[in-house]
């Protein structure tokens, strides 16, 4: 299959509408699904259809930006049942785990419709700036084939195996070590301010020693100290992927002790603050602490 000069796009939210633009810049001309036409930005490269039908008789390739896995699977079986002019290749970025990438793999399977596993890292952030890291899984042939458009908005591309599913585990695996590397720093740099250190001053030593991490490098410094805490991400997006990657601990008999705790900690955070910034756990976790010394 080769790719197109239009391509698909389903899910214009904050990482899809990025990744469309990045397309767009590209030389590609992309034909956007958004279910909230608040959400619509049309330009001369980028338009809108209402319903996936008019969508797959426009390209071959479709790229999919959605929540979660009962969303992906219904716009896949809404593909299946179309009678499209073209051979449909999904290019599913989004982050659904392991278990619903294995169920749709084997629904596409002696289909009209390839599907390739190849959820994006690197956030909204990533996303604009077109230097997402994006870890794929299926048929290498279409892999190559999309290898062109996935640079459009990737720096890094990972050909991570030839079944559905391996690249969602690689994903959720990343995001619980992201999840707890956050959270374990939050909670370590607030114990240093408690001896009264400065954040960054910690975070400049902790970047050059062992205890470096993203959350030291990038969120600590340019989330927290700022006060800014629009990194684009949720907790509440966050919480989803760390729960699939603890189901899939579970189902692999895997205790995931670690996991569970760190689990337990951000489902506090999302049930008190719900759908606040992730990095916003900096705060959730100094007033819990210091609530815990006052009793």
């Amino acid at each position: 299959m080769e790719t197109t000069e239009t391509v698909g796009m389903v899910g214009l939210g904050n990482m899809g509408h990025p990744i469309a633009i990045n397309l767009v810049e590209a030389g590609y001309r992309v034909v956007g699904y958004e279910v909230d036409e608040n959400r619509w930005k049309p330009t001369d490269q980028l338009s809108y259809v209402t319903d996936l039908e008019a969508l797959a008789n426009k390209t071959s390739v479709i790229l999919l930006s959605l929540p979660d896995g009962s969303t992906v699977q219904e716009v896949i079986g809404e593909l299946l049942t179309l009678n499209a002019k073209n051979t449909l290749a999904v290019v599913d970025t989004s982050t659904i785990g392991a278990k619903a990438s294995q169920a749709i793999g084997r629904s596409v399977r002696n289909t009209g419709l390839e599907y390739l596993d190849s959820p994006v890292s690197g956030g909204v952030r990533g996303a604009v700036a077109g230097t997402l890291a994006v870890m794929c899984a299926g048929s290498k042939n279409l892999y190559s084939s999309v290898l062109p458009l996935l640079t459009a908005f990737t720096a890094n591309q990972f050909l991570i195996g030839s079944q559905p599913g391996q690249a969602q585990t690689v994903k959720v695996l990343n995001n619980f070590l992201s999840a707890t590397a956050l959270a374990a720093s939050c909670e370590a740099l607030r114990f240093g301010q408690t001896q009264g250190l400065d954040l960054k001053t910690m975070c400049d030593v902790i970047n050059v020693s062992t205890g470096m991490n993203t959350a030291t490098l990038d969120k600590i410094p340019n989330q927290v100290i700022p006060n800014r805490f629009n990194a684009g991400f949720s907790n509440s997006l966050l919480l989803k992927d760390i729960s699939l990657y603890l189901d899939g601990c579970h189902e692999t008999g895997i205790e995931g002790a670690i996991s569970q705790t760190v689990v337990q900690l951000w489902d506090k955070f999302v049930e008190e603050h719900p759908d606040e910034d992730a990095t916003a756990i900096f705060n959730y976790i100094a007033n819990t602490n210091s609530s815990i010394s006052n009793t």
